[in-house]
């Protein structure tokens, strides 16, 4: 009997060390997405081909400075 309740106590302390660790990377990862940088790009009005072609002109800049960009067209 007491082999049983060291075998639990055992996996109950694994099992905690493993969520605290999980939550802490969380947190972690919650972190460094906040401090990426957010920017609002607003294309001036005209022809979509135009915009199209200054949202590529654009991307291929970040891409050659190594700057990661998610692209979200509203």
């Amino acid at each position: 009997m007491p082999l049983f309740v060291i075998l639990f106590g055992i996996l109950a302390f694994c099992g905690y060390a493993a969520f605290s660790r999980l939550l802490a990377h969380r947190e972690r990862m919650a972190e460094l997405e906040a401090k990426r940088p957010h920017v609002v790009l607003q294309l001036p009005p005209g022809d979509l081909a135009d915009a199209d072609h200054l949202t590529d002109d654009i991307l291929a800049a970040c891409r050659e400075k190594g700057i990661e960009v998610e692209l979200e067209i509203r």
